[in-house]
């Protein structure tokens, strides 16, 4: 009988301590999509998850390409291309010039933080987003600003109003995408006349890699802007810095110069 009866203690005790070891409050868990199982709240600053559906083949756990970060990019805005990226009137157009009207909706490419957010010489008013992996995109000629700089947005809101501030002849948006501070043709990730990023995009690493993919099968006819400039008669930082679109900051810092420093006729700087 005492045996029964202290194994019979004992088993409670037990349950009791089982149980309280068990025990976890259910307003901590949380359910994230592509995990199999509950899990606590203060374990999502170290879980990293992605949605299943939209990893490409060359996804790792380790990073997400450029290349995937930009074909989920969306368009920023609808219109007729009415200027492309490449030479122009004897210096380099770095953007795509898309027509509309005065007061229409710029919207963001995709989530990013407003980084830029004032009137820029030719550029006029001017956004500029940081997407993260070294991406920027840039949305120039203005006419008004829907944001403040140092805020994040998200894909597909709305940023600014389209017009014609700076150096332009109609109401447009003037749109780059630039990875690594280096601009690039944005028809190498946008097919413009359908809306939408181009299949090859997500299977690259950069948009070097890109333009040297695509650029042989016609997608863009023009040549990327060179990352050296010569100096030539009459230049000044000031009026390289316009030509190239790029700030006498970053040529002096590229270059080891002063803004007072003295250029030589042949010099060679490095733009980007």
């Amino acid at each position: 009988m005492p045996k029964t009866i202290f194994l019979t203690c004992f088993s409670f005790v037990f349950l009791l301590i089982t149980a309280k070891a068990q025990y976890i409050n259910t307003d901590s868990l949380v359910i994230v999509e592509g995990v199999e199982f509950a899990c606590l709240i203060s374990d999502l600053d170290s879980l990293e998850t992605y949605s299943p559906e939209l990893l490409p083949n060359n996804f790792s756990q380790e990073s997400i390409t450029s290349g995937y970060l930009l074909s989920m990019f969306s368009m920023p805005g609808s219109g007729n291309v009415i200027s492309k990226y490449g030479p122009r009137s004897g210096r380099m157009h770095t953007g795509t010039d898309i027509k509309m009207s005065k007061g229409d909706t710029i919207y963001a490419a995709f989530d990013g933080i407003v980084t830029r957010k004032k009137y820029y010489y030719g550029y006029g008013n001017m956004v500029v987003l940081d997407h993260g992996n070294n991406i920027e995109t840039y949305y120039a000629h203005l006419s008004a600003y829907l944001v403040k700089e140092g805020a994040s947005v998200e894909m597909g809101e709305p940023i600014a109003l389209a017009g014609a501030s700076g150096r332009a002849t109609t109401s447009h948006l003037h749109f780059e995408i630039r990875e690594n501070g280096k601009p690039y043709d944005s028809e190498l990730v946008f097919d413009f006349a359908n809306g939408k990023t181009r299949d090859k995009v997500a299977q690259i690493d950069n948009l070097a890699e890109l333009q040297k993919e695509l650029k042989p099968k016609g997608y863009a006819n023009n040549q990327p802007v060179s990352q050296k400039y010569v100096v030539c008669p009459g230049d000044s930082l000031y009026k390289i810095s316009r030509r190239t679109k790029t700030t006498i900051k970053s040529l002096c810092v590229l270059n080891d110069l002063r803004e007072t420093s003295v250029l030589q006729i042949g010099q060679v700087l490095t733009v980007y």
